[in-house]
């Protein structure tokens, strides 16, 4: 369906992609615009020797530093939305499950994209802006071991993919992600749509007041799909962090979705995050209420987000132990 966008009086009518070639090369041209400028988008088939990468070749790479601590690495597939999901889509994203899961070809791949920095005096340029002075081979090896995403760009989205999420929870409902550029035009100006706006995908539902949270019997997600692939020394923190919540008030209830394990009481209190290394749970407070309790951990503050407290261990935990409690005090007042 074509629309149309108008913008201080001024119609701009939808451009519509026939060729995947062509809205590649959008996706392409306009990637700080679509990904952000904290993010490294690299053109696969015009940047690197794809035979050499054998049989799976995304159309893109993508690192994502906006969070420095926690960066992440993506495969990209950019698609048509009238391509046919079962007989293109589905098995292309099949290779990439495949890919992440071999170690020869993910090493292959690093030493590939160091390469590429290394000669390549702008994306060079780009990356030791975001990481400073980190080593950049070390970071592509770290970013790539701990992050293993698939971003599909599409133009419009297809029924298929919720379906799928939902079947396939441990590939696709983990590491697939989806998100919607439009394009407009009206002579030689342009307007892009980026749906949801990248930085904010993993968290496209972390904070809603009613539904996002609400129990249900038959999910399919659960505290085990969150912590596959965590260090045990993260294990170990939220088994503590929840028992904490638990000595508090044993009827909160951990409600697993698909971005976060979420803390209820009579309402959502909390949306708590897994990474390989440490836990980020998003806390509903005020920021100036979370910064006079917590000062051995790093918050982290997102916008449109409540602050997140970084956890890696159980060091200093009495801050922990009186977030936790004032947490669910501030629930009960309000």
């Amino acid at each position: 369906m074509t629309i149309s966008v108008s913008l201080n009086g001024e119609i701009y009518e939808q451009v519509n992609y026939s060729k995947e070639c062509d809205f590649e090369k959008l996706v392409a041209e306009n990637a700080g615009t679509i990904f952000g400028d904290k993010a490294i988008y690299i053109d696969v088939k015009r940047k690197i020797n794809t035979a050499s990468l054998g049989g799976t070749i995304p159309d893109g790479f993508l690192i994502d530093i906006s969070d420095i601590e926690n960066p992440e690495f993506y495969l990209v597939e950019v698609e048509l939305q009238n391509h046919d999901f079962f007989g293109h889509i589905f098995p292309q994203i099949t290779k990439f499950f495949a890919f992440y899961r071999n170690s020869k070809q993910r090493q292959k791949l690093i030493e590939t994209m160091f390469t590429l920095f290394r000669e390549d005096a702008n994306l060079k340029n780009k990356i030791r802006e975001l990481i400073g002075s980190r080593e950049i081979y070390k970071f592509l090896k770290d970013t790539m071991d701990s992050s293993q995403n698939i971003l599909i760009v599409i133009d419009e989205s297809k029924a298929e993919f919720k379906e799928i999420m939902d079947t396939y929870t441990d590939t696709w409902g983990r590491m697939v992600k989806v998100q919607i550029v439009n394009h407009f035009r009206r002579n030689n100006s342009n307007i892009l749509t980026v749906k949801p706006p990248f930085q904010s995908i993993p968290f496209e539902d972390a904070t809603s007041l009613s539904t996002a949270m609400e129990i249900t019997e038959s999910s399919q997600y659960t505290e085990e799909f969150h912590l596959d692939g965590c260090e045990e020394n993260v294990r170990d923190v939220y088994n503590k962090l929840k028992s904490e919540f638990l000595n508090v008030k044993s009827t909160l209830v951990f409600n697993p979705v698909k971005e976060y394990v979420g803390v209820r009481d009579i309402r959502n209190i909390a949306a708590i995050r897994f990474y390989k290394k440490k836990l980020l749970p998003e806390v509903f407070l005020p920021e100036g209420e979370v910064n006079r309790i917590v000062h051995h951990h790093k918050v982290r503050l997102y916008p449109k987000r409540g602050p997140m407290v970084e956890i890696n261990d159980a060091n200093n935990w009495e801050e922990i132990q009186k977030l936790v409690s004032r947490l669910v005090e501030k629930n009960q007042e309000t």
